[in-house]
């Protein structure tokens, strides 16, 4: 019962707080999309950039992925392709990784302490 009342609480500071918290979201939200992530795949044969706002900046291809993809077999090209795929996908979950991070500072400082699944869910 006590922590029913311990959270309504909470709830009830957070909403006093609503513009208070939003404008430090804004400026959360605006760091975040000139934060660069890179994620990599293949030992580093490609690098893909992201910003923190979830939105690539840019994919680099050692020269030899370049040489498999226009002189391989279907199967190195293919393998080139998942190598692109990845590094992408790894730049993205930096990037959400370094979002969470960042919301999370941002609540605690606000005094608001988010549970880790909501998190997750907010980046």
């Amino acid at each position: 019962m006590f922590d029913k009342l311990k959270q309504a609480s909470q709830m009830a500071g957070m909403l006093k707080d609503l513009p208070k918290l939003q404008s430090k979201m804004e400026e959360v939200r605006a760091r975040l999309a000139n934060t660069k992530v890179e994620g990599s795949a293949g030992g580093g044969a490609v690098k893909a950039v992201a910003f923190c706002d979830i939105r690539i900046d840019s994919v680099t291809l050692d020269p030899s992925v370049f040489r498999g993809m226009a002189n391989g077999s279907p199967s190195d090209q293919a393998y080139a392709n998942r190598m692109i795929a990845e590094a992408v996908n790894d730049a993205l979950t930096r990037a959400r990784a370094r979002m969470a991070e960042e919301i999370g500072r941002a609540a605690k400082d606000s005094g608001i302490d988010l549970p880790p699944h909501i998190l997750e869910k907010l980046a």
